[in-house]
């Protein structure tokens, strides 16, 4: 019998998408936004608590890892190459309350994540423990080596390795959203992979 988990998870495969020059965007349910929020707490409790620039840079590196290694996304949302580096852009309004009209992801986040105050103004702290019911232990194991490797990184560091070959080609192109085709193979995907996300992608333009 399959898990209320499993279940939502199925659905929220049939996902609406948006194109733009190519790239699909999905537009998020309610499984998935709750999802987001419980890999944010995820870090956040590793962490003891990070600012979200270290936040959207860990994401960007498990996302990119675990779709060269699995050929899925950890989270249902668009990277985006902004100036300082790639950003999860749906999150990145959530965490700056720019909430979009599609989203209640805002509303989510800030109901388990708090700013630690004053002192550290883009520090976020949990207010709870992560429910990983919803996180795969293929996605917790691309989170924790993300989180080993570039928790503790300084800010330079960090903006001059997430200023890649991929970050470069989004941000030149002038959509700036990053292509999960181009992530994976930047972290080495096999060409069997790469095939997969293409047949992906075909599916989802299919179905859209």
């Amino acid at each position: 019998m399959f898990s209320s988990y499993y279940l939502n998870y199925l659905l929220s495969q049939i996902n609406k998408v948006i194109h733009v020059s190519n790239v699909i965007m999905l537009v998020m349910d309610n499984y998935e936004q709750q999802k987001i929020v419980e890999v944010v707490l995820y870090i956040l409790n590793k962490t003891g608590g990070i600012d979200f620039y270290h936040l959207f840079k860990i994401l960007y590196f498990a996302e990119r890892d675990h779709l060269a290694k699995w050929g899925d996304k950890i989270i249902s949302d668009d990277f985006y190459a902004l100036k300082y580096g790639p950003v999860p852009t749906r999150l990145y309004d959530a965490v700056k309350h720019q909430n979009t009209s599609d989203s209640k992801l805002s509303d989510r986040l800030w109901q388990v994540a708090e700013f630690a105050g004053d002192d550290a103004p883009n520090v976020l702290l949990p207010k709870r423990k992560a429910d990983t019911d919803y996180i795969s232990l293929s996605e917790i194991s691309a989170l924790d080596n993300s989180i080993n490797k570039y928790s503790t990184k300084l800010f330079e560091e960090l903006k001059r390795i997430s200023h890649d070959e991929v970050w470069e080609k989004a941000f030149k192109d002038g959509h700036n959203i990053i292509s999960p085709l181009d992530m994976a193979k930047a972290s080495g995907a096999t060409d069997a992979t790469i095939n997969y996300i293409k047949e992906q992608i075909s599916i989802d333009k299919a179905l859209s």
